[in-house]
């Protein structure tokens, strides 16, 4: 049988820098604390099997908003499976969910939500146990885009589509200035350009503060690239690292004719292949034919670096009280606002 431990932030580190399989930041310690600065609520666990080996870790949010109170796992749990250890069957699930649900009830929750990493093929180990599909897509992606960055330069640039290969080699041609850190002028360059994104886009912005504290608890493990050309900065994006992977996970531009954000883009993949990442991570996409979501271009753009697309299980809740419906019915008003 299984037992769930609260962990200790070193020892969640190990477990997850050591990590054999499918992970995303945010299920790091970097991401717990970055959580709690914002006020959350962050439970630390370790799945341990019969022989009271470590073979899971999990770190679960306890939200609070106006209208409801839940628990969220994003992108997890991770579970390594070894010669020792069993594999995913009905039985660890049905634990778990058990487990989690009472996790959910210690805290007075109106629901618990789970955002995995699973293969759609898992969808039945949820609804077999209560749960029942969300109606909202969270910021944590169900789809992705992933780039194998363990070939060489030219190999990269061979694989990526026609039109985005010659937007970066003349991006190499034009010579734009490239600058990389985490300083105040560095977030000057780029939180200037988000909020000519913002503008233009017309999306709800991240507060300066937010990413002020992300680039604090990071630290080494973020990095702000920006490009320049003759002093004018031109695209900048905010871009995480563990020791698999580099993330895009904020981007900004302004209007230009030069291809500056595809120039950043690719020092952020070259910067990922220096860290000795083996993966880049574009973060979410939608489906290529979905030319009404509001995603549509960017996931074009990103595609066009070459990859291959990841798609896990749609997030998933399971109802504490009463106050779940009418959040439902607030979400599902959401996203079809949204167009999701």
């Amino acid at each position: 049988m299984w037992q769930l431990k609260p962990l200790s932030a070193e020892l969640l580190q190990q477990f997850y820098t050591n990590f054999s399989g499918d992970k995303t930041f945010v299920q790091s310690p970097a991401y717990a604390a970055f959580r709690e600065h914002l006020g959350e609520t962050i439970e630390r666990f370790g799945i341990y099997d019969d022989t009271d080996q470590l073979i899971g870790s999990v770190i679960i949010q306890l939200v609070q908003s106006r209208l409801k109170r839940f628990a969220h796992i994003p992108h997890g749990p991770l579970i390594e499976l070894t010669d020792n250890s069993e594999s995913l069957t009905a039985n660890f699930w049905q634990w778990f969910l058990g487990e989690y649900k009472n996790i959910g009830k210690q805290h007075k929750c109106d629901f618990v939500r789970l955002a995995s990493l699973l293969s759609t093929e898992e969808t039945k180990s949820l609804t077999d146990n209560g749960f029942r599909s969300a109606p909202i897509h969270l910021v944590n992606p169900e789809k992705t885009w992933i780039l194998d960055i363990t070939k060489d330069e030219e190999t990269l640039l061979a694989e990526m589509k026609k039109s985005t290969r010659y937007e970066v080699r003349k991006g190499i041609k034009t010579g734009f200035e490239v600058r990389k850190g985490r300083t105040k002028p560095d977030l000057d360059i780029f939180w200037d350009l988000h909020l000519e994104t913002v503008k233009r886009q017309g999306f709800v912005p991240f507060s300066r503060k937010l990413t002020e504290t992300e680039l604090e608890i990071f630290r080494d493990q973020a990095e702000i690239i920006s490009v320049l050309h003759e002093g004018t900065p031109l695209a900048s994006g905010v871009f995480l690292f563990d020791d698999r992977a580099g993330y895009y996970h904020q981007g900004a531009s302004t209007y230009s004719k030069l291809p500056a954000a595809h120039a950043y883009l690719w020092q952020a993949i070259l910067e990922a292949k220096r860290r000795g990442c083996t993966e880049f991570n574009f973060w979410g996409v939608c489906d290529e034919d979905a030319k009404t979501h509001p995603w549509y271009g960017l996931s074009k753009f990103k595609r066009g670096f070459g990859g291959v697309e990841r798609n896990y299980l749609h997030v998933h809740d399971y109802p504490l009280t009463h106050k779940y419906w009418l959040n439902w019915v607030v979400e599902t008003y959401r996203k079809k606002k949204r167009r999701y």
